[in-house]
């Protein structure tokens, strides 16, 4: 399993409302609070794909900030 492939958990507090649709639509389970916004579990790779789909597809105007969740 590459680096890539390990499942790590992440945060977002950008575009909450587009990044929630998307993680809805692929099935991707995640918990919202005010404080740390969306958390959801998945490989990194998902995330870079996520980010990209997000501006290209889904009309964000910058590239959401997904950080990994201490």
């Amino acid at each position: 399993m590459s680096e890539t492939d390990e499942i790590k958990v992440w945060q977002t507090l950008s575009a909450k409302q587009k990044v929630a649709s998307v993680l809805i639509a692929d099935g991707v389970s995640f918990s919202y609070t005010m404080d740390n916004g969306i958390v959801f579990s998945a490989p990194e790779s998902y995330v870079k794909k996520l980010i990209r789909r997000l501006v290209y597809a889904y009309g964000c105007s910058v590239e959401p900030i997904i950080n990994e969740f201490e």
